[in-house]
């Protein structure tokens, strides 16, 4: 591991969430204050979907504050706006602050295709880069959207759809690798035993897999909880 890497270990998941959330809206603060906005991009599955409410409630506890904060996701379900699959859901249905700035992924209710929707994305992102994106890691070692076997290391936009993805829903619009390492800050969330075995490979940068190709210009975090980290 590179001297810009930092572990993270909490006792259980709930615990994870909630220092998570307060680290994360502490560096939002500091990067407000610093340059007048922050760009952040959050993530999917169970544990990015608790993050995210926990983030979504802090924000709402100061309706006035955050002003200059544009919140993204790193990937995103192509389906319907409504969908209880799409990640942006915990924000889309419960940010009541209105001086945060929120940018979706188009749905297929607006977009004509998923690479349509990804197209759009990655031109909005153009002048963009963020000040903290986090990812998920699956048990198979994907992040984002970036699956074994299903990626390209090489992809130059900033986002891209997935069209055949491993996981349903097969249609998905994800950051690229190098979008993701062109953040300040990555973390790599993880809890429960099912990572287990992706948080060890990635310790271990075993190449084969995404998580392992994961490396912010000034830090990467890989935030865990007891259930997820193996001590041998």
């Amino acid at each position: 591991m590179n001297e810009n890497f930092d572990l993270t270990l909490y006792e259980d998941r709930d615990e994870l969430v909630a220092a998570t959330a307060r680290e994360a809206i502490e560096l939002i603060r500091q990067q407000i204050a610093a340059k007048g906005m922050c760009h952040i991009a959050l993530t999917g599955g169970s544990l990015g979907g608790q993050f995210a409410q926990r983030l979504v409630e802090l924000l709402n506890a100061q309706l006035s504050g955050f002003k200059g904060l544009h919140v993204w996701f790193s990937d995103e379900r192509f389906d319907t706006a409504e969908s209880s699959l799409r990640n942006a859901k915990p924000v889309h249905d419960g940010l009541r602050n209105t001086s945060v700035i929120v940018h979706e992924v188009q749905s297929s209710d607006t977009a004509a295709s998923v690479t349509q929707a990804a197209q759009l994305y990655s031109a909005e992102l153009k002048e963009i880069s963020m000040d903290l994106c986090i990812v998920g890691l699956g048990a198979d070692g994907h992040v984002a959207s970036l699956f074994p076997n299903h990626w390209e290391i090489s992809m130059k936009a900033k986002a891209y759809a997935i069209e055949n993805s491993p996981k349903p829903p097969p249609e998905r619009v994800t950051f690229s690798m190098g979008f993701i390492n062109a953040s300040s800050q990555v973390w790599i969330i993880a809890a429960g035993e099912a990572k287990a075995t992706a948080v060890m490979r990635s310790m271990e940068e075993d190449v084969t897999i995404p998580a392992a190709h994961v490396a912010g210009r000034e830090l990467t975090r890989l935030i865990v909880d007891s259930s997820a980290f193996f001590t041998e």
